[in-house]
């Protein structure tokens, strides 16, 4: 007969952490232990505290830091779940807890109460990094990814959107009170009718409030404007093919060992409007002017502004115009022909465009359009039927063909010219694909690997703390990696 070992599942159990052994075969651990004991100074935790004459003794900032950001990087990002794990026996949580209790509202609380000190501590950690040697600062890539935020789709809509939602909820609550008239109605139903009416008034309330804070005769944009009553800042994005409400979440990596160096978030649906915002984010995480540095950004941050910014700021930057060859847009037509193949030209006051077949076209005039100002060609159709681009060109015309081309295209066409230039040099190509090396893993590995893709706080200002704390977890698992050969990296 076989013999197997007794076991016993009711036995009581004791476990022993040994704080050595956690910290040699998890430098993740060891690296967040020692980055926080040595580098972090709590003085500017501590002012916040006024418990010194009298009180509860407050946790230690240094354990609720380390467990906050070791939680992170491991994706955990609920507090009830790390509450679970530092009362569940985790011995790497007991050990940077040094086995203190530190329930979930605690946790919250810290990080709502602590906005401006962690901040500090990502810009101390660029700062640590980059005196290492770990991060170079000589080629920086920046991009943005899209995450959803902490709402659902119940309070998302226009002015007209909530205009309907409000009085189909007031004929809903008319429709439940008449069926709590009736005799038949027993007990048990008119108490589920009464708590569906309840919520119902919450939520007319809640649109009350929205309409209260509207400005009196606004703009008919800000009406056909999206928004989300739970979360005012959020905005629509899109992500591929999906839209939601969301932020703009941007990272600036460095090409040394992918290290984050800047981070931001926004309620922006595009990045072209980001550009200065994430240049001056980098200044004031490296305490330098980044002249000496270069920056790659992607098709989405290119605009006429944003060219001529890096020009006035004497900025080395790579900015494609496209995703098409050298950095150029897509031609997206069978005969193979796009707007950039017409040629500009600027003679004084004159402003020419000659298209693909030869035609000179000329404007001196301005006129404004959606807030912009354009200047207009207008073709000769017994030119244009001589031409292999007549077809495409003309399509539905007729009698004549006119182009609008914006007065900003032409300020900046040198500047535009001399980056195209400048990306299809081989340093410009190897730029270019130096860029989406650098920065695209980083989203990979915080949305898919480690699940980051909502937030559940709200607001910008809480959300973009939030997207801070990510980015420092994320530092932390990059330098765990490279303090495996070296325990002593920092």
């Amino acid at each position: 007969m076989a013999n197997f070992c007794s076991y016993n599942t009711n036995q009581k159990y004791f476990s022993v952490v040994d704080p050595e052994k956690i910290r040699e075969h998890n430098p993740l651990v060891r690296v967040i232990d020692d980055f926080v004991e040595r580098h972090i100074d709590i003085g500017a935790f501590a002012e916040k505290y006024t418990n010194d004459e009298g009180g509860a003794p407050a946790k230690h900032p240094r354990i609720l830091l380390k467990v906050l950001f070791y939680s992170y990087s491991q994706g955990i990002y609920s507090s009830r779940e790390i509450e679970e794990r530092i009362s569940g026996g985790d011995s790497s949580f007991t050990y940077l807890s040094s086995n203190t209790f530190l329930d979930h509202s605690t946790i919250c609380n810290f990080i709502l109460k602590h906005e401006a000190e962690i901040r500090d501590i990502f810009t101390r950690m660029v700062y640590i990094l980059h005196k290492f040697g770990l991060v170079k600062l000589n080629f920086i890539a920046v991009d943005g990814t899209k995450v959803r935020a902490g709402v659902g789709e119940r309070f998302t809509g226009t002015v007209e959107d909530f205009q309907k939602r409000r009085t189909k909820i007031e004929g809903r609550i008319k429709e439940i009170l008449d069926k709590t008239v009736s005799d038949e109605t027993s007990e048990r139903c008119r108490k589920r009718m009464e708590n569906k009416v309840n919520q119902l008034e919450r939520e007319k309330e809640k649109i009350d409030l929205f309409f209260s804070e509207l400005p009196k005769g606004g703009d008919s944009a800000d009406k056909a404007k999206r928004i989300n009553l739970v979360d005012r800042d959020s905005v629509i994005v899109k992500d591929k093919k999906s839209r939601y409400m969301g932020y703009n979440c941007q990272v600036a990596v460095d090409d040394e060992h992918h290290f984050i160096a800047g981070a931001g978030v926004f309620n922006r649906e595009n990045e072209k409007g980001l550009l200065k915002p994430m240049v001056k984010e980098l200044r004031d995480r490296t305490k330098t002017d980044m002249k000496d540095s270069e920056l790659g950004f992607d098709a989405g941050y290119y605009s006429s502004d944003n060219i001529q910014n890096i020009a006035d700021e004497e900025l080395q930057v790579y900015i494609p115009e496209g995703k098409g060859e050298g950095g150029t847009r897509r031609k997206m037509n069978k005969e193979g022909i796009c707007s950039q193949d017409c040629v500009l030209e600027i003679d004084g006051e004159i402003r020419r465009l000659i298209c693909p077949g030869g035609q000179i076209l000329e404007s001196n005039k301005t006129f404004i359009k959606y807030g912009y100002a354009y200047y207009k060609f207008t073709t000769k159709v017994s030119i244009c039927k001589q031409c292999k681009c007549y077809q495409m060109c003309y399509k539905g015309c007729k009698t004549r063909r006119t182009f609008m081309i914006k007065k900003e295209y032409f300020d900046t066409y040198k500047l535009r010219k001399e980056m195209i230039d400048k990306l299809s040099t081989p340093k410009g190509k190897e730029r270019l694909s130096d860029r989406s090396c650098t920065v695209e893993h980083v989203f990979g590995e915080i949305k898919e690997h480690y699940k980051f893709r909502r937030f559940t706080h709200r607001g910008l200002s809480k959300v973009g703390l939030i997207w801070i704390i990510v980015c420092i977890a994320y530092n932390f698992r990059k330098l765990s990696v490279l303090s495996r050969g070296s325990p002593g990296i920092i």
